[in-house]
């Protein structure tokens, strides 16, 4: 059906430099009775009011023409509202003829007269609450909003613009209703005209499969960029109960399957890669997709020659079957021939863990060092990866004698590995408090945290209620009443800080469990134990040499820097020089220097909102406090197993450890004798003693564990959303001691509803105002 049989005066407008009008109308009954009758239509209503005469009018005609043309590709059915006429009765006709199996995109763009009131040409006003009205009207269910708008007060003020934001979501109703909706503003001064933020996000939109081209995939990909700032001053997602799948649907599978065929028929390769891409969305199962992409990388290789995308068809297959040998081979391969070592001797890691025989497992064990050490040149990890390849096989005679080797060749010699007796310590963190009665204690529960939600409202307790409602937003369980109280209480920015944390409030964070012992010993070893490690990285001539004029001024006014002193000065802890490198691990990572250091990443510079910052920069920097910065220095289970037993030898001079790797300890004591006060050996000598009489027993991996957790809650006091933490959490590949994302969550939003949260906010964070505050109410019932 064509835009003209559809639409009434939807489009009326010349173009800049033409003398066509398009022009539509609605058209006849039949026509309507034909649009009703078709199955699950795909509908796009863009709302676009603008002033013919005003001095923008070519830029928004052209953008709307663009949006139209879009939309249509992406398989909608468009109908342009552009106010010449009028424009309410124009909706009313565009809306019309739909039913309950259809699907609806409602944008909306344009100039803000006011919070939630859309200006018109001639000097009228049309509220958003209308538009909200008109589509509730409706029996459709599947409804998705995408507004664009531009604002006319203080472009400075980001609280005005999330305040404009709140109010498009308000007006429309989409919470409450169940709308997927994207809003954003921008202030009109800003110079940015038409639509970018729209084009920016469509842009994703075309570059995605149809899996991943939902709204809340998408919004989360855009908002990542640093370019979404420039189109946008304030933007937020309503998740709906249907979001919008925004790509177009392929045909059927069988006239798929005849088009692949019929392409590679004619050696038309690129057409072959276009068209399986479309099939993948068509598959059920991971086995079928994972095959689907092997296929593709398997012809982007050979036929086109791409080995890039090659490797990221293959990276595709892996994310979704991440233990097919036969992916993990291929993309071995692709790494080596593109020289990317430290990908090839991760997934060579990665095919070494499953292998069923130790003696296979001992080759690719060898194969790992082989590459660490002839592309990486790090003797320490190649040392490693031989000492697992002898442990597995014995009798591999190449791996002993190249360990045999390179450990003659260090000096010190580094040692095997000293095995400790584990403890195993629970680290899913504290559940919420909740004081009587018979009730659900599950964090991961919703029914724990509406009845503590229920309890804190009854108390009065908001900003203990926003935490318990945080928790429930992050389980899909809200309903109207916990979502008013986040849309009162959520702010732009991050928590508005009472001053410096102190040792009771850092008590509050720790996670159960946290080895108190440890952390005495480490606190106490800690400044001699960076100092005896740089001094062997020196000697090594292995210290980072980090580019002076990379360092960011620290009374630079850039967002990251702020962010880092603020955060620092909030925790109590130093700051770190920050240095922007192109590529660095994760984004952020501390430099062995012998100042305190920390490199950026570009994304970080740039691009990141004032809430992500805050949680980044709060996580980092728990590993600065006194306790913590041997995880620094030492990162490794081996190297921190070396410094436990090099600080109990330099307790007890009589005690030298035996076996391999004793040499590596002797020589660490040493150095930390020649640095460690009288004061820190004191406090480490009652460390050591109370580790002897529990019978020396502890564990590593989980006091690591415990300070990774206790990282993440610290960027979640800052930031003061669980959202902003979880969006940051479940996107990263960051692993600590096996700590897997299913446990980070789980002790976010157990924490963030805890009572000691709720404490150490009371006592550091100055919440909402108690003007602010509804007035609890007579009753409170439960529903788990």
């Amino acid at each position: 059906m064509a835009l003209s049989e559809y639409t009434h005066a939807v489009c009326n407008f010349a173009l800049p430099g033409r003398k066509a009008t398009w022009r539509g109308s609605f058209g006849s009954n039949a026509a309507l009775r034909d649009l009703q009758l078709r199955r699950r239509m795909r509908v796009a209503v863009v709302v676009s009011p603008w002033d013919q005469d005003a001095s923008d009018a070519g830029t928004w005609s052209d953008a709307v023409a663009w949006l139209g043309a879009s939309l249509g590709k992406m398989g909608f059915r468009v109908a342009v509202v552009d106010g010449v006429e009028d424009l309410q009765a124009d909706l009313v006709r565009a809306l019309e003829g739909l039913s309950q199996d259809d699907s609806v995109l409602l944008h909306v763009s344009g100039h803000l007269a006011r919070r939630g009131v859309l200006r018109v040409a001639g000097g009228r006003w049309l509220p958003l609450r209308s538009v909200g009205e008109a589509l509730a009207g409706l029996s459709v269910a599947d409804v998705s909003v995408f507004a664009e708008l531009v604002h006319e007060d203080d472009a400075d003020d980001a609280l005005v613009a999330a305040d404009h934001v709140a109010s498009i979501v308000s007006a429309i109703g989409a919470r409450e209703r169940g709308y997927g909706m994207v809003a954003a503003v921008r202030p009109a001064t800003t110079g940015v005209e038409g639509v970018p933020f729209t084009r920016f996000f469509f842009d994703v939109a075309a570059a995605s499969s149809r899996e991943e081209a939902l709204l809340s995939t998408l919004y989360a990909r855009v908002t990542a960029m640093p370019e979404s700032m420039s189109t946008a001053q304030s933007f937020t997602l309503v998740r709906g109960r249907a979001e919008l799948e925004l790509a177009a649907h392929p045909p059927p599978p069988a006239e798929l399957d005849a088009l692949v065929g019929a392409a590679m028929e004619a050696q038309e390769w690129a057409r072959v890669v276009e068209l399986r891409r479309q099939r993948l969305a068509s598959h059920a199962s991971p086995r079928q997709k994972g095959k689907e992409l092997v296929a593709i990388a398997r012809v982007l290789q050979q036929e086109l020659g791409d080995a890039e995308g090659a490797i990221g068809a293959l990276e595709e297959a892996r994310a979704i079957e991440p233990r097919r040998a036969p992916v993990l081979q291929a993309l071995r391969r692709g790494y080596e021939m593109l020289g990317r070592w430290a990908s090839a001797i991760e997934v060579t890691g990665a095919l070494a863990d499953m292998a069923p025989m130790p003696v296979d497992r001992a080759a690719l064990r060898y194969a790992q060092a082989r590459m660490t050490l002839d592309h990486l040149q790090d003797e320490e990890r190649a040392v490693g990866w031989l000492e697992q390849a002898v442990e597995d096989d014995p009798l591999h005679a190449e791996a002993r004698a190249l360990l045999t080797r390179l450990r003659s060749s260090l000096t010190p010699p580094e040692p095997m590995p000293v095995p400790d007796e584990e403890v195993e310590v629970d680290v899913t963190g504290p559940r919420p408090a909740l004081e009587s009665g018979e009730r659900p204690t599950d964090e991961m529960d919703p029914g724990t945290h509406r009845f503590a939600f229920a309890e804190r409202v009854a108390a009065g307790r908001m900003d203990a209620a926003f935490l318990s409602a945080l928790a429930l937003e992050e389980l899909g369980a809200l309903d109207g009443q916990h979502a008013a109280v986040i849309e009162q209480h959520r702010s732009v920015a991050p928590v508005r800080a009472r001053g410096t944390l102190d040792a009771q409030g850092w008590s509050q964070i720790v996670p159960y469990g946290m080895d108190d012992v440890l952390t005495a010993l480490f606190a106490a070893v800690a400044r001699a134990g960076a100092l005896a490690r740089v001094e062997q990285l020196v000697a090594r001539g292995r210290l980072v040499a980090l580019d002076p004029t990379a360092r960011l001024d620290d009374a630079s006014t850039a967002s990251v820097v702020r962010s880092f002193q603020w955060s620092a000065r909030v925790l109590g802890v130093p700051c770190p020089d920050l240095y922007v490198v192109p590529e660095v691990p994760g984004e952020i990572a501390a430099v062995r220097a012998h100042e305190h250091s920390t490199a950026v990443g570009p994304s970080i510079v740039s691009g990141r909102s004032a809430k992500d910052l805050a949680f980044l920069a709060g996580r980092h920097l728990t590993y600065y406090r006194r306790e913590h910065q041997v995880l620094v220095y030492f990162p490794t289970r081996e190297e921190l197993t070396r410094l436990v037993l090099a600080a109990v030898q330099l307790t007890k001079p009589g005690i030298t450890p035996s076996g391999e790797g004793s040499r590596a300890v002797t020589a660490l004591a040493a150095r930390l004798e020649n640095h460690i006060s009288e004061p820190e050996l004191d406090d480490l000598t009652a460390a050591v003693r109370e580790l002897e009489g529990r019978g020396g027993k502890f564990s590593l991996s989980a006091w690591t564990r415990n300070v990774e957790l206790m990282a993440a809650r610290a960027g979640l006091l800052l930031c003061g959303d669980l959202g902003t933490a979880m969006a940051i959490v479940s996107n990263e590949s960051r692993e600590i001691a096996g700590l897997s994302p299913d446990a980070k969550r789980r002790d976010l939003v157990g924490f963030c509803a805890s009572e000691e949260h709720a404490a150490v906010r009371a006592r550091f964070a100055l919440a909402s105002i108690e003007s602010a505050r509804p007035p609890p109410p007579s009753s409170v019932a439960y529903s788990p």
